[in-house]
């Protein structure tokens, strides 16, 4: 109520503004006050009781326009009212959604928690049943009164409820009392034939002054003045005056030195000479020009199946359109096509708004005159026409229309429509669905009576090829080509300029449907071939619906072949084996292929894309899969001359059979040419071919021999499948000191020291790379054959330049290297690098020479302090870490030595 009383204090400004109005202007033409933003809202948060008192306060509420517009005395121009107003319209509601009519919802169903005592076993199973029942049923659709319909427990009504109230209803459903449901709303869209709208009402939802008449259009010579009209009368000549005439409630105007004439129920046009004729008989040399000024108000009723009916003040050169969209437009219960206008209680006129929608006609849609009711009845029978039709939509029809009728209101078809299987589906009472052909190709089907209620569905043509051939692949012009009576290859693909770089010339495949949609066929053809010999048996004969693929070579044809094979595949069957054979071995395509008719074993090198450098001529073999006596799989070894075969001998070039393997041989020590790499301190350095067999010795003498400043005691060689071998074996030590550190890390929290030192070495082996260095004795390499290593392809021998240098590596204080001294051991070089640290390991100091041989032991006459005369130049001397002092993992010595060795031979790798 307070609610109501403040809407109605907001108004009272625009009330007193209303009556100011009406006393200044009294003649002026009434309208519909325009409420605020916050006058609406809160009209529409009044009470349905409320809200309609105060609709019809605002339509009792009349007020003049506020001011004339400026019009020229002499024009004819009409001065039309400002419309009414649409009716206000409710807004959605704020807040949640609620559910609506065929809204759909999903039903969430647990068992009800209950704290008593347990339920029986018959109770639970009953709850259970019902549980999976509800459940079953989702997704749930609300009927045209917004009811749940559940089986075994009815109709349970929801319109206008949220999802929070919708689920407290359902609590309170008795027969749900043990289970608890939560209620959620989909906001589906509707889609296809549900989607569609009924046609023409959109007409009038849109803005009603769109629908006003053009105030700049003059007044037709055959318009009746009545009370309420304006004369402009202008006399020239003798006399000069201007005057403004109002046509009063008798009929009469009030002509001054004249006298009342009589207009009222004359036409504009006999006015205009019935008082020139009183001006020249009065007034002696003076002339007059005679005009409209403010016309009156027409008072019109529109009722019926309208969305606001009621009675409306409209201009008076408003036709029945304009007054229904005054009203707010039909309501969609109502009829476009047999809208009434009725003078004096007689129809005068039947409107048909799917002549002016559909073919532009307005003959019918008359001028108003005051006191007429425009009166719209019940819609009438309706039909839906959905599918390939230029304008979908629900239309309403009348008398006993046809399909091509109906077809007709809908635009008629689109191109791309089926004409032979339009269908007419219609819900027959007690018979259920029926569905009727409609087929537009025949007369029958044309002239079928539609009914009220009857979906036409037009469906879409299936694009197909028909009369016609597609080209794909690595071809310039893809796409579909005309099919005619003897079309070839050729025909098709005339040259090589037809086709991209890379295509393969020798096997084009052609997908074939023998039978369309059912029966498949593939068979190849040779673009050489056939170009070398139009017309010939080379060059294929197409068929419509036929694919042409042309591959490239650098691509592949897997994934065009595999997809065929698939579909060959799944049309097979024990009667009709999948026709396939298989090509593998020293081809450019190895894999399977579709079993063409008579295909021998030519076609299938064909089809592999050719033999590759290293295929062996003279034999190849062809497996073999019989089926014996549908008992057993028999195998079956045939033994191809591929030499032969390829000549065309019938003999070794055989006709194929289901799942035959061809496997083709290589040539007996068949290698790509193999590289070696020479660097360092030779005559020509740089890559060299080697033959099989090839030994160092013979490439360093393709090499030149080696400088004069060449070390041959310090030469690093590598091999890439040592590397390889490294590489797992880092691998596998990493792995088990990563286990060991942390079975210590778990069983012996205290050794914190030992960890974090294991841990180093750890990310050292992860990060180390293998060199693959192979230890060799350059020196005795040259000087005896027996030496002598027999090389791979991707051997690498570095003979560096002669060394002066010792280096000291490990667990010294300071890491470098030292000029050679002749007189000094390995003790001496340690001390000269600042001598152990508190982790080395003295007694297993050892040392790696320049060709990466490693020396070990303490008591090893190398290590004479006193001469120093195993310490060579090159040498590297390496300090471990003391294992004991840490209480480390066994592994620990192993890996610190390789991941020193490793850096050593990385080291010396690196310098080239």
């Amino acid at each position: 109520m307070q609610r109501f009383l403040r809407f109605f204090a907001s108004l009272t400004v625009l009330v007193v503004a209303a009556a100011v109005l009406m006393a200044a202007a009294p003649s002026a033409y009434s309208q519909s006050v325009s409420l605020t933003p916050e006058q609406q809202r809160m009209l529409n948060q009044l009470p349905p009781s409320q809200r309609q008192a105060a609709l019809e306060q605002l339509r009792n509420l009349r007020v003049s326009s506020g001011g004339q517009r400026e019009v020229s005395k002499d024009s004819d121009e009409q001065t039309t009212p400002p419309m009414l107003l649409p009716p206000l319209e409710e807004d959605e509601p704020e807040g949640p959604p609620v559910f609506r009519a065929d809204d759909t919802l999903v039903l969430n169903v647990s068992a009800r928690e209950t704290s008593g005592p347990a339920l029986s076993g018959a109770v639970q199973q009953s709850r259970d049943a019902l549980m999976q029942r509800v459940m079953n049923g989702n997704p749930y659709q609300l009927d045209a009164l917004g009811r749940l319909m559940l089986s075994g427990v009815g109709e349970i009504p929801l319109s206008g409820l949220t999802e929070e109230q919708a689920t407290m209803r359902l609590a309170a459903e008795p027969s749900l009392s043990q289970l608890s449901i939560n209620v959620n709303r989909l906001p589906l869209e509707p889609v296809g034939v549900d989607a569609l709208e009924p046609f023409g009402y959109e007409l009038f939802e849109r803005d009603p002054a769109r629908l006003e008449p053009n105030r700049a259009v003059p007044v037709a010579a055959d318009y009746m003045l009545g009370p309420g009209d304006t004369l402009r009368i202008q006399l020239f000549g003798n006399q000069n005056v201007d005057y403004e005439l109002p046509v009063e409630r008798n009929g009469m105007v009030r002509f001054p030195e004249i006298g009342p004439i009589s207009v009222a129920g004359r036409s504009y046009a006999n006015v205009q000479q019935l008082i020139g004729e009183r001006v020249r008989e009065q007034f002696i040399g003076t002339q007059v020009s005679v005009t409209l000024g403010e016309l009156r108000a027409l008072q019109v009723f529109v009722v019926g199946d309208v969305k606001s009916p009621g009675s409306y003040a409209v201009s008076p050169m408003s036709t029945i359109t304009t007054a229904l969209a005054v009203s707010g437009g039909v309501a969609r219960q109502g009829s476009l096509r047999r809208i009434q206008l009725k003078r004096q209680g007689e129809v005068v006129k039947t409107l048909d708004v799917y002549d002016v929608l559909l073919q532009g006609d307005t003959r019918e849609d008359v001028r108003l005159q005051s006191g007429d009711v425009v009166f719209v009845p019940p819609v009438g029978t309706r039909v839906t026409v959905a599918g390939e039709v230029n304008r979908p939509a629900i239309y309403e029809y009348r008398g006993a229309a046809n399909v091509e009728d109906v077809i007709g209101l809908a635009g008629g078809l689109k191109p791309t429509a089926y004409k032979p299987g339009i269908k007419i589906e219609r819900l027959e009472p007690g018979a259920g669905l029926l569905v009727l052909e409609a087929n537009q190709n025949e007369i029958e089907g044309r002239s079928l009576k539609v009914a009220d209620g009857d979906t036409i569905v037009v469906p879409k043509g299936v694009a197909q090829l028909e009369q016609a051939v597609r080209l794909v692949g690595n071809v310039q012009r893809p796409g579909d080509y005309q099919w005619r009576d003897g079309l070839r290859i050729t025909d098709l693909i005339r040259s090589s300029r037809d086709l991209k770089e890379n295509s393969d010339l020798n096997y084009v495949l052609i997908r074939r449907e023998v039978v369309a949609n059912a029966e498949l066929a593939v068979v190849s053809a040779d673009l050489q071939a056939a170009w070398g010999a139009p017309k010939g048996e080379e060059d294929v004969l197409l068929e419509p619906r036929d694919t042409v693929y042309v591959f490239d070579l650098k691509v592949g044809r897997e994934h065009i072949v595999s997809p065929l094979i698939d579909e060959l595949r799944l049309r097979s069957s024990r009667t009709q084996p999948l026709r396939v054979a298989r090509i593998g071995g020293q081809v450019s395509a190895e894999g399977e292929y579709p079993l063409e008719q008579s295909m021998r074993i030519a076609d299938l090198v064909r089809a592999g894309g050719g033999l590759a450098e290293s295929a062996y001529l003279e034999e190849a073999e062809l497996t073999r899969y019989e089926l014996v006596n549908g008992e057993a799989r028999k195998t079956e070894l045939i033994q191809i001359n591929l030499k032969a075969a390829l000549a065309g001998d019938p003999v070794q070039n055989i006709v194929l059979q289901s799942f035959d393997y061809l496997n083709i041989k290589e040539i007996p020590r068949w290698r790509d040419q193999e590289f070696v790499e020479i660097l360092g301190e030779v005559a020509f350095p740089g890559r060299y071919p080697i033959k099989q067999g090839e030994t160092l010795r013979h490439v360093l003498e393709r090499a030149g021999g080696l400088t004069d400043m060449a070390f041959p005691k310090g030469s690093v060689f590598t091999r890439e499948a040592l590397k390889d071998r490294e590489r797992e074996q880092l691998d596998v030590l990493a792995n088990r000191l990563e286990g060991d550190l942390a079975s210590m890390s778990l069983s012996d929290p205290g050794q914190s020291e030992a960890v974090s030192t294991g841990r180093a070495l750890l990310e050292q082996l992860r990060e180390a790379k293998p060199v693959g260095r192979l230890v060799i004795d350059l020196p005795a390499v040259l000087a005896d054959a027996a030496d002598d290593v027999i090389l791979r392809d991707g051997d690498r021998l570095i003979v560096p330049v002669l060394a002066q240098e010792v280096t000291v590596i490990g667990e010294v204080q300071y890491t470098t290297s030292h000029l050679h001294d002749p007189s000094l051991g390995r003790d001496d070089y340690i001390d000269k690098s600042g001598g152990f640290t508190r982790k080395a390991d003295k007694t297993r100091t050892y040392v790696v020479r320049a060709n990466g041989e490693v020396v070990v032991g303490s008591q090893s006459r190398f290590f004479a302090r006193s001469t120093g005369l195993d310490i060579q130049p090159g040498d590297t001397i390496v300090v471990p870490l003391h294992a004991d002092r840490v209480k480390p993992i066994a592994l620990w010595s192993n890996a610190t030595q390789i991941v020193y060795n490793l850096a050593i031979a990385a080291a010396a790798v690196n310098s080239f």
